[in-house]
């Protein structure tokens, strides 16, 4: 499936805006959407929201020989899987432009700027060492994957705990969790992409969503970390134009001022997650359930319905009163009671027949069943209908014989007349 071009209409709409400084999701010009970040089961798998963009990443470890070239140096790589899931217009199987050009930027951004501490992955010289992969999946894409995907790596990295080895000789012992604590991988320093994009009227943007992404005449990335240091660079303009000669030094204060907050709100989540799963505090922890939105029509996930009640006595449980005037008739073991679940709220439960609303008792019988099982059925339940015999009509005495011969008789036209 091709992907849909903007209209006219959409164009000059989103040029005029942008133009007077107004954005369609009501930012600035200058001013990144809020990030969310949610972390799995496991170490090192977290899911990272920008937005309506979201992407989720995970980080596995292997033992492998190394490279010739870097004896004592660990290995990481990075894949990228852009799915129908996505975009309809991504190719399931199938690695598009946009996916190599992302995984290209990650491996600037994290790879080539040498940010992992490779050799404390070492376990054995020149014989074995760790190596990661990181895994990204984007679920879906609504502009700007660059800095989301940078986002939940830079936070899966600092998450992910790679389990203890004790090297004896040459036996290497792989220790459980249960015996030894993991131990987290080290970072020098923790870099993020921020994504910029201008206009053909030269306004520049922001974190730009899908539609103002299309629209862009030139798209600058810059990986930088909290030391206010450049980690990679790219700049991809569509045109030649004028308008992109001067965006690097127009922006430069922004990027460094939002990389340093961004990292830090990216070390504080993780830092808390990882003291709460220490602790067993789930209440604490942000799990990858909470992003799951239990308020919409098409969350699979309701939350429990709280009813208010203007009169309430102190007791914990209240039954529900019947009027006398109602024509439903409802036995004592059905009679629904109120459980009271907290200041306000309560909840109503029928405690003799829970199953109340699927479908009820079974009223059909199988043909090979004895006539004793139908004897003990309860004679509320039969109801006996009498038959009346049809009366026989003069007709039904009529015989009508089989033979095949049949008198026929002519007539005539004197007859007729």
């Amino acid at each position: 499936m091709r992907e849909i071009p903007l209209s006219r209409c959409e164009r000059e709409f989103i040029n005029s805006s942008v133009e007077q400084g107004i954005r369609l999701d009501g930012r600035q010009l200058l001013e990144a959407r809020k990030v969310k970040l949610h972390f799995g089961g496991t170490w090192g798998r977290c899911l990272a929201a920008l937005g309506q963009t979201q992407v989720i990443a995970n980080v596995s470890c292997d033992i492998q020989p190394p490279r010739v070239s870097r004896p004592n140096e660990g290995m990481i790589h990075i894949n990228v899987e852009l799915t129908p899931l996505a975009a309809p217009y991504f190719e399931a199987g199938r690695q598009s432009e946009t996916g190599v050009l992302l995984t290209r930027q990650l491996e600037k951004c994290f790879k080539d700027s040498r940010c992992i501490d490779l050799e404390s992955l070492c376990i054995v010289a020149d014989k074995k060492v760790w190596n990661l992969r990181v895994d990204i999946n984007v679920i879906n894409h609504d502009g700007n994957l660059v800095d989301c995907a940078s986002i939940a790596t830079l936070a899966a990295l600092l998450h992910f705990h790679r389990p203890d080895v004790t090297s004896t000789g040459d036996e290497i012992i792989i220790h459980s969790f249960s015996e030894k604590d993991p131990l987290p991988v080290t970072l020098f320093h923790q870099p993020v992409c921020v994504s910029f994009t201008t206009f053909e009227n030269g306004t520049t943007i922001m974190d730009p969503s899908f539609a103002e992404e299309r629209l862009g005449v030139t798209q600058l990335t810059l990986g930088m970390n909290a030391y206010r240091e450049i980690c990679c660079l790219h700049f991809d303009h569509t045109t030649i134009s004028k308008v992109s000669t001067d965006v690097l030094s127009l922006v430069m204060k922004d990027a460094v001022s939002h990389a340093t907050q961004l990292v830090r709100q990216i070390k504080e989540t993780v830092k808390i997650d990882v003291q709460a799963r220490y602790k067993k505090e789930e209440a604490k922890a942000f799990r990858l359930r909470d992003a799951i939105a239990t308020d919409k029509i098409t969350s699979m996930i309701t939350e429990r319905i709280h009813i208010r009640l203007s009169k309430w006595n102190s007791s914990t449980k209240h039954k529900y009163e019947v009027e006398e005037s109602s024509d439903i008739e409802m036995k004592e073991e059905d009679v629904p009671e109120i459980n009271r679940l907290g200041e306000g709220s309560a909840e109503l439960i029928i405690s003799g027949n829970p199953t109340i609303g699927e479908g009820g008792k079974n009223t059909w019988h199988s043909s090979d069943s004895s006539e004793s099982e139908m004897e003990d059925e309860s004679s509320d339940e039969i109801e006996v209908i009498t038959v009346e015999e049809k009366k026989k009509n003069v007709l039904d005495n009529i015989e009508l014989s089989d033979s095949e011969e049949e008198t026929t008789c002519t007539v005539s036209t004197s007859d007729l007349l």
